[in-house]
């Protein structure tokens, strides 16, 4: 059984650790799942411990309880992470692309076991698979595909730079490079970063039109591709860097980080509660900055996957503005710091979230960062989609208040529906096109209800209705009133009842538009015009009995 909680002390610490925690100068020989040190022995590594306890201006009492804090946030992470290990074996067949003759670093490889293969760039058209298997179509006279494990391109085209197992060292240099090779030799391990339901994906099996794949559109890599013929999309976790940044563009919720799934970061924001947060990515260096009393740093694995409901729950359960350390921003991590702070500026005149890449802009956010203690509200959004959670928090942000309208942008989208309801026939065809249930059908009162806050603008009800100017998508504005969070009543119809039994049916208005279809089409027919009028139990009904009555007159004239 792992051991929790492990400190390696690197200097002196003037204050004792929580016992809970195990203290230790020398490299651990058992196994532990959070530490302040990189180890084969460390299931996570929290960085942000070291960088608290030395930059911290907390008193000794506050170090020692926020330092156990930080362990236990990170333990809860770990215990709701849904990150699963893989493994791939990888031979020692390299193929070296380049203009030059690469004489030294053949010798090199082939002396420690590589079998080399060279090209030169202009004999490459396509790389295909991933690393381990990695298959190459050239121009040359080869019976198939050139098959190998890792490949080292000079100066490499972008295209290839997507597939794993690809190298560049006028990139990363000569020695990188060398050494991941090695590294990633024998077997090389990695993770799945993305959790993915196909049931609420905005492309997924939209035969009728491509209505999203911004996922796929921000991958910097070939993890995500989009199958056109079937709006599929195909995940490849061997490929994925876990940058994460699909994530922060799904609209509906359909991925989600396995490292810190929402629901993880829901429970390790009650972790943070009156502290102003310090949100540090892993891989991101900082320098020595000094925390003001009550700020205690966050550490996140992935810099991209950050969007508005990850935001907004962490502002509302501290009740205090956030600061995003960090050397990129990712487009829907960047797109919903901008939505989230012009609410905030409309709500309470106070910034929301600071946005820092470096040393002087770190000093200058956590001087001015505020207490929104006025923005504080908590409730078990666990288990609820992305798009749900934002918005029940937004509602009770905007209260009773009119705060105008927000540009979502290119990333991002809230909107509304327009539906012209003398059009509607009620079809309901909208609410079946609908995967995220912003549209639901009301068979109690004969309405169609939307709750424009949950839609995602995607536009595949308007383009599986029926009805010709009938609805309208208004694109990225989100409204900050509060209509815009409920469902609103957007057709309204009554039974039409058979006229034969009296059983109610279809609308009205449904059976006046097929009527009015169909009757000119009928001519001078009264059986066929009576059965428009019918259920489907009397339309033969109707129609056997028209052809009895016109048998027994044509008997009776015979």
């Amino acid at each position: 059984m792992e051991n929790e909680f492990l400190f390696f002390i690197q200097e002196p610490l003037e204050f004792p650790l929580d016992e809970s925690i195990t203290v230790v100068n020398s490299l651990p020989e058992d196994k532990y799942i959070v530490a302040n040190i990189k180890s084969d022995k460390i299931d996570r590594y929290a960085h942000e411990i070291n960088y608290y306890i030395k930059n911290t201006k907390d008193s000794i009492a506050n170090k020692i309880e926020n330092i156990r804090t930080l362990y236990e946030a990170r333990i809860v992470a770990y215990g709701l992470a849904q990150d699963i290990d893989y493994t791939q074996e990888v031979g020692k067949k390299v193929l070296i692309i380049s203009g030059d003759k690469e004489d030294k670093l053949i010798e090199k490889l082939e002396q420690d076991g590589y079998v080399c293969a060279t090209l030169h760039p202009d004999e490459i058209n396509d790389i295909n698979g991933h690393i381990g298997k990695l298959s190459v179509a050239t121009t040359k006279l080869l019976r198939g595909d050139l098959q190998t494990d890792q490949i080292v391109w000079q100066n490499a085209p972008a295209f290839a730079m997507k597939q794993s197992g690809v190298y560049d060292p006028s990139v990363d240099g000569w020695d990188k490079v060398i050494d991941t090779l090695y590294k990633n030799s024998n077997i090389y391990h990695y993770k799945n970063y993305v959790h993915y339901d196909p049931n609420i994906c905005q492309y997924n099996e939209r035969i009728l039109s491509e209505t999203c794949g911004k996922c796929e559109e921000v991958c910097p890599t070939v993890a995500i591709v989009k199958i056109d013929e079937q709006k599929h999309l195909e995940f490849s976790d061997i490929d994925c860097h876990g940058c994460g940044g699909c994530v922060s563009v799904c609209p509906s919720g359909a991925l989600d980080f396995t490292q810190m799934p929402r629901d993880a970061l829901i429970e390790v924001a009650s972790f943070y509660k009156n502290h102003k947060i310090l949100l540090l990515p892993s891989g991101v260096e900082i320098d020595d900055v000094l925390l003001p009393k009550g700020v205690l740093p966050l550490g996140i694995d992935g810099r991209k996957y950050l969007h508005e409901a990850h935001f907004m729950t962490l502002l509302q359960k501290s009740g205090n503005a956030v600061i995003f350390y960090t050397d990129f921003v990712s487009k829907g991590t960047g797109d919903a710091i901008r939505i989230i702070n012009e609410i905030f500026d409309r709500k309470y005149s106070k910034k929301a979230i600071y946005i820092c890449q470096n040393k002087e802009e770190l000093e200058k956010a956590l001087s001015k960062a505020e207490s929104i203690e006025e923005c504080r509200f908590d409730f078990d959004d666990s288990g609820m989609r992305k798009r749900e959670s934002f918005t029940y928090r937004l509602a009770h942000l905007v209260g009773d208040d009119n705060l105008g309208v927000v540009e979502t942008g290119e990333h991002i989208h809230y909107g509304n529906i327009v539906i012209n309801e003398d059009k509607c026939t009620l079809c309901m065809s909208c609410v079946g096109a609908c995967n995220v249930a912003a549209f639901t059908a009301h068979p109690e009162d004969q309405t169609l209800k939307f709750n424009p806050s949950i839609c995602t603008n995607c536009g595949y009800c308007e383009v599986v209705c029926p009805e010709d100017e009938c609805l309208s998508i208004v694109y990225d504005k989100l409204a900050l009133r509060p209509d815009y969070f409920t469902k609103n009543t957007m057709a309204q119809d009554e039974l039409f009842a058979c006229v034969e039994c009296g059983v109610e049916f279809a609308t009205k208005k449904s059976i006046e538009k097929i009527a009015s279809m169909m009757i000119p089409r009928f001519g001078d027919n009264e059986a066929k015009i009576r059965t428009l009028y019918c259920c489907a139990e009397c339309k033969p009904k109707v129609m056997l009995q028209a052809e009895m009555d016109q048998s027994n007159k044509e008997n009776s004239n015979g």
